[in-house]
């Protein structure tokens, strides 16, 4: 980004200069700055009033927000500083605002990059007061070169007391500059012979987005490769996204509310894989927020016209993967063995969406907690194919769960490893051998029946994202059906990475909390429009910063709210309640529970997943207040209590 403020701020001198050199002036053409972008460009900004734009976003509240933030102050500071001396400097504000400008980022060493910078000069050159302007800057001109390469003249230009040359080529109305020579001379090549611009995927991209403010462009091709100079390893994932996309376009748009991101991408049209699976699948109704609990960190909705045509698209992808062969004979090992239909008994009842819900734990253990949701066409056919799935594990399998009844829903077992990854996909591998129950609309699978519980709770208590005002107005920006939705929680998400992150990434990250939590929600949405896969990311901003210093105001005010103290509570009411407690796993013979000082807060014996034998609870000191038994997940025999001194206070008996 230093390169970027370096060259601009050399701007005035170099166009000037190049004026006066090529001042025979030739026929104005029209040619696209873009034919003169090299293929090796990873990101491109298009830009129709460069300086106007970024004038714009020099004054808005989101930006002026993140230049509080190390990382963007010394930037923020340099090009608020060069807005000053733009526009200070009237001759060169009119020479270039107008201009449309093509910059493009390409990797030029293998832990470097530079910047190419393509304008369309339009008639700037036949500007009388150009002649006058130049005098102003002779004095800061060390020396100029020309040097030659496939028959054109190229100027260097050196500047006093800087290091860095400047090359530029004026061909008919178009300018290139970059101090990096080389990519020059790419820019010449492309003039002659251009590559880019005329690449089929690339120009349905550019049709597709239209003319905008600032269109973005990424070249996957060469973006994984640039992203190398940051980063050792981009992962597994991220290599296997770039590797079937070819190209994405976008426009930005800022408010003092919104940073909002629309666009397209091309997909390569080989090999099938989980974009191409999804974009031929149509779409479904992302309705899964009635059941996600309003602090779920995130969740990822899959829509779809049909639920077999999906799965034929998903058997495609996984069957061309390295792992194909393995993948069809697992699929005939399960079917096989337990005597099922993934398509009759499974598929059959499956209705337009199948959502990952991520929730926020509220344990101190390094785990994540994921659901797996699947909305179901009609209550009665789901529950009978699961019924037979079930019977068929229980005559193959030792299982011996029955079953269990929390809240008024039935949660069940479903143990087939790998089942969920086997159906669709990597996405899907944290769930194995889940519990399940029927809730609403949806059929909601878990390796934890605690999760179940959570989101029986939070369904019951009303107390999920659909309830909340703030997840309602966020949702009215998107479609109501898509192909892909992804939703994001700030708050939740920092939660989770304060747990699971190492001390050394958190410490990293805790400093900057404030500036992602200004960003609560974060949406990205995706469906399939004329072959291309359309896109859209939007944030909008809270700032919160000024939110917490009014919180702390507020709590610090003579007039807070007093809380009220409810007398009327007896010696029981404080007693904790364990009446509808679910251990991880509904087969453990022992539940515990724990306070933060991890001390033991009660414990209590386990059988089917259901309270039975002996209940003990004790104080945040570890002191036993509380002794009885359970006898099938009701309170039995007599209960006692004691106080901190080891004192018989009362006795109960059920």
């Amino acid at each position: 980004m230093k390169k970027a403020i370096i060259v601009i701020a050399v701007f005035t001198v170099i166009i000037a200069f190049t004026f006066i050199y090529f001042f025979y002036l030739q026929p104005v053409k029209k040619n696209n700055p873009m034919m003169a972008v090299p293929p090796s460009a990873s990101i491109i900004f298009q830009m129709d009033n460069p300086f106007e734009e970024w004038n714009e976003i020099s004054d808005n509240k989101i930006w002026n927000y993140l230049k509080s933030n190390p990382y963007f102050e010394e930037i923020g500071q340099e090009m608020d500083s060069l807005t000053i001396d733009m526009k200070s400097d009237q001759s060169l504000w009119e020479l270039v605002m107008d201009r449309p400008m093509v910059m493009s980022v390409h990797k030029t060493r293998p832990k470097d990059y530079d910047f190419l910078y393509v304008i369309d000069l339009q008639r700037a050159t036949q500007f009388d007061f150009i002649k006058n302007y130049i005098k102003d800057f002779s004095g800061d001109i060390e020396n100029v070169y020309t040097r030659n390469y496939q028959n054109q003249e190229i100027l260097e230009i050196k500047f006093i007391d800087s290091p860095t040359s400047y090359y530029l080529y004026i061909y008919e109305n178009l300018l290139s500059i970059s101090s990096t020579h080389t990519l020059v001379e790419q820019s010449i090549d492309q003039l002659k012979k251009p590559i880019l611009i005329r690449d089929l995927d690339f120009i349905d991209i550019t049709k597709a987005l239209g003319s905008n403010d600032i269109n973005m462009y990424i070249n996957y091709s060469s973006f994984s490769d640039y992203l190398s100079i940051w980063m050792d390893d981009t992962g597994e994932e991220e290599e296997d996204m770039f590797s079937i996309l070819e190209y994405s376009g976008m426009s930005l748009e800022v408010t003092d509310q919104v940073f909002s991101i629309e666009g397209y991408s091309s997909v390569k049209k080989g090999n099938p894989n989980l974009l191409t699976a999804l974009m031929k699948s149509g779409e479904g109704e992302i309705g899964v927020g009635t059941i996600v609990p309003d602090n779920a960190s995130y969740f990822m909705s899959l829509g779809f016209d049909n639920a077999e045509d999906f799965y034929e698209q998903m058997e495609n992808v996984l069957e061309t993967s390295t792992d194909g062969e393995s993948y069809i004979d697992s699929k005939q090992k399960i079917e096989n063995y337990l005597d099922i239909s993934i398509k009759e008994d499974f598929l059959s009842w499956i209705d337009d969406e199948i959502a990952l819900i991520q929730l926020n734990s509220n344990s101190n253990q390094n785990k994540v907690e994921l659901a797996v949701a699947i909305k179901h066409s009609g209550f009665d056919d789901t529950k009978e194919r699961l019924n037979y799935i079930e019977q068929q594990i229980r005559k193959k399998t030792p299982v011996k769960f029955k079953g269990i009844s929390y809240k008024g829903h039935e949660i069940q077992f479903l143990s087939i490893k790998g089942f969920f990854k086997l159906l669709f996909g990597k996405a899907f591998e944290g769930i194995d051998k889940p519990y399940y129950t029927i809730m609403n609309e949806y059929v909601v699978f878990s390796n934890s029946p605690r999760t179940l519980g959570k989101i029986i709770s939070a369904v019951d208590e009303k107390k999920t994202l659909d309830h909340t005002k703030e997840y309602a107005v966020f949702m009215e920006n998107f479609n109501y059906e898509s192909s892909l939705f992804i939703y994001l929680s700030a708050e939740e998400l920092l939660s989770d990475a304060e747990r699971l992150l190492d001390q050394e990434s958190w410490r990293t990250l805790k400093p900057h909390q404030a500036y992602f939590k200004s960003f609560p929600m974060i949406g990205m949405q995706f469906t399939s429009e004329r072959e291309l896969l359309n896109h859209q990311i939007q944030l909008n901003y809270l700032n919160h910063k000024q939110i917490s210093d009014w919180n702390s105001l507020v709590q610090e005010s003579e007039y807070k709210v007093e809380e009220v103290t409810d007398t009327s509570k007896t010696e029981e009411d404080d007693l904790i309640s364990v009446e509808n407690i679910l251990p991880e796993d509904l087969n453990s013979k022992t539940f515990i529970e724990y306070y933060e000082n991890e001390q033991v807060k009660f414990e209590v014996s386990l059988k089917d997943g259901l309270k039975h034998g002996r209940y003990f609870q004790f104080d945040s000191l570890g002191n036993m207040i509380i002794k009885g038994r359970y006898r099938n997940d009701e309170k039995s025999g007599t209960w006692r209590y004691y106080d901190e001194n080891g004192d018989l206070i009362k006795k109960e008996r059920f």
